[in-house]
């Protein structure tokens, strides 16, 4: 996952489409820290539908603790998931 993956931003003559659905995902093995305070961050995949079909991918992170740190982040996968049958 890179710090924004835009698979066509829907813009229109009049302006940006309409936003249909906005969902917003915890990464969960996300283990960075805060760019302010240096504590443990959060992680966030946010995807955003428009009218006009089209989705945009953004990454968010967000400080643990109460400093108001927030933005845009680049998220390393840390981890791996495996199936076990």
């Amino acid at each position: 996952m890179g710090k924004q993956s835009d698979r066509q931003c829907s813009e229109r003559p009049s302006g940006p489409a309409r936003v249909l659905d906005r969902r917003r995902r915890e990464v969960l093995n996300y283990f960075g820290s805060c760019p302010q305070c240096g504590y443990p961050a959060q992680a966030f995949l946010v995807a955003t539908y428009y009218a006009d079909g089209k989705t945009r991918v953004t990454t968010d992170g967000s400080c643990a603790l109460p400093c108001g740190w927030s933005g845009p982040i680049e998220v390393t996968k840390m981890t791996t998931g495996t199936t076990s049958v």
